[in-house]
């Protein structure tokens, strides 16, 4: 694996800022929006109540995601690439489950706003047909709704983006919480492993004092300090705009490498501003911030070449792509748009598994809806292969361990990072050109 960190490196995920709850109803047969959808009220449930849908009412698949603030570019993207598995899935498995049309709903979760994603999951869980969610975007907002207020409710959730390590393991043994994007301890031992292959003797790691960012940023350091690389850490707050200070002491300390583990627009601003004080050294920054419309094109693209970063786009298949332009009309460049496709297969492969039709209603119990989808093995998914191991978080096959998976290749110098759907990228003539996957490109350092 260490032969391929010339090419690969990487970081993280999860996102940004406001949002006011927005709701848009999607019916998935046409892609279109339904403006009165389903009905919003008061259900009881919980992991013991089963799911009941009566005859003549679609399955509601929920979709907690930005649609506002700065978040909401990539949130709307994830939101369309559920659609848009949907509608592949329905070619495939037909129109129908039990009987029952499938729609979807969307609401605005804010991201890294944990009480608008409470928000969210308030209006979702009142939703009659829901039978689980895909979803939430972000750390911060996932780790305030999946121990109460979903789980209470034995409602599924599957996030395509939420990487903070503990989300899964903190859970209760048996948790409803799932995901299908790689985990930042994963990221961390990435961003380490290449930061000390590439010789550097300081590197500033700098959070943005949101729980992803932070998390992400202390994996990583760990690993450097590890390999005997001098770390200075520093955090800076969402919202600021003025890194004179900051960029100064960069600039005097002149490290090999500078890290980033927040969202734009800081990143970009952070970026900009230490170039501007004199610092000409390496830089990177997490997938959180990997964009050209919200890095590249505000830095300008000569400013920006060169600058890494990891957890890019998984190299989508032309299938896919096809069917997304088709649907929505642009391709699609935010990070994690193949593995929130991918939530929504494993969402409705289970649900098609453990639904059951008596007299007209679908009937789910919730705990058998939770067992079916960790017992889910996708060989060729539109992010690579996939499984669930205990805790919820994704790994090759099943009956794999993540923690023992990651451990194991590493020891071997396997490349598990791409197996995950960690794909790293870097800024070449203005476009992210990935560094694993499929059609991976080289690293060009200076």
């Amino acid at each position: 694996m260490l032969s391929r960190l010339r090419s690969p490196w990487t970081w993280a995920v999860l996102l940004g800022v406001v949002a006011i709850v927005a709701v848009v109803v999607i019916a998935v047969s046409g892609g279109g929006s339904d403006e009165d959808g389903p009905a919003v009220g008061h259900i009881d449930r919980s992991p013991s109540t089963p799911i009941e849908i009566n005859a003549g009412v679609p399955i509601v698949i929920g979709v907690s995601t930005a649609l506002t603030g700065s978040a909401g570019g990539r949130g709307a993207e994830y939101r369309d690439a559920v659609i848009t598995s949907v509608n592949r899935w329905k070619e495939i498995n037909g129109d129908q489950i039990a009987g029952h049309d499938i729609e979807i709903w969307s609401e605005d979760d804010g991201c890294t706003a944990a009480d608008h994603t409470r928000i969210a999951a308030t209006r979702l869980l009142g939703l009659e047909g829901l039978v689980g969610v895909v979803g939430p975007q972000c750390s911060g907002g996932a780790q305030s709704v999946i121990r109460t207020y979903y789980p209470d409710a034995g409602v599924v959730t599957i996030s395509g983006s939420a990487t903070k390590t503990d989300l899964t393991t903190d859970q209760t043994r048996n948790g409803f919480f799932f995901r299908t994007a790689y985990r930042n301890d994963l990221e961390g031992t990435l961003i380490g492993l290449f930061t000390v292959q590439l010789g550097a003797e300081l590197v500033y790691v700098i959070d943005d004092n949101e729980p992803f960012g932070r998390d992400l940023a202390n994996a990583a350091a760990t690993l450097m300090r590890d390999g005997d690389v001098d770390v200075t850490r520093r955090s800076i707050d969402q919202g600021t705009v003025d890194f004179s200070a900051l960029a100064a002491e960069i600039a005097a300390d002149n490290p090999g490498f500078v890290v980033f583990t927040g969202f734009n627009p800081e990143a970009a601003l952070l970026y900009r501003q230490i170039r501007d004080a004199g610092y000409d050294g390496l830089f990177g920054a997490g997938d959180a911030a990997a964009s050209v419309a919200n890095f590249v094109e505000p830095v300008g693209a000569a400013e920006a070449e060169g600058v890494l970063f990891s957890g890019c786009q998984y190299p989508l298949s032309a299938d896919f792509l096809g069917h997304f332009v088709d649907l929505h009309g642009y391709e699609p460049g935010a990070t994690f748009t193949a593995q929130y496709a991918d939530a929504a297969t494993v969402l409705l492969d289970a649900v098609k598994m453990v639904a059951t039709d008596e007299s007209g209603t679908l009937v789910i119990q919730p705990t058998g809806l939770r067992d079916a989808v960790r017992a889910i093995n996708i060989a060729d998914g539109i992010s690579g292969a996939l499984a669930f191991d205990s805790n919820g978080d994704r790994v090759p096959k099943p009956g794999d361990d993540l923690s023992d998976v990651q451990n194991t290749a590493l020891e071997a110098q396997e490349d598990i990072f791409t197996t995950l759907g960690l794909i790293p990228c870097q800024v070449q003539g203005g476009e992210l050109v990935a560094l694993g996957g499929p059609g991976a490109g080289e690293i060009d350092l200076p």
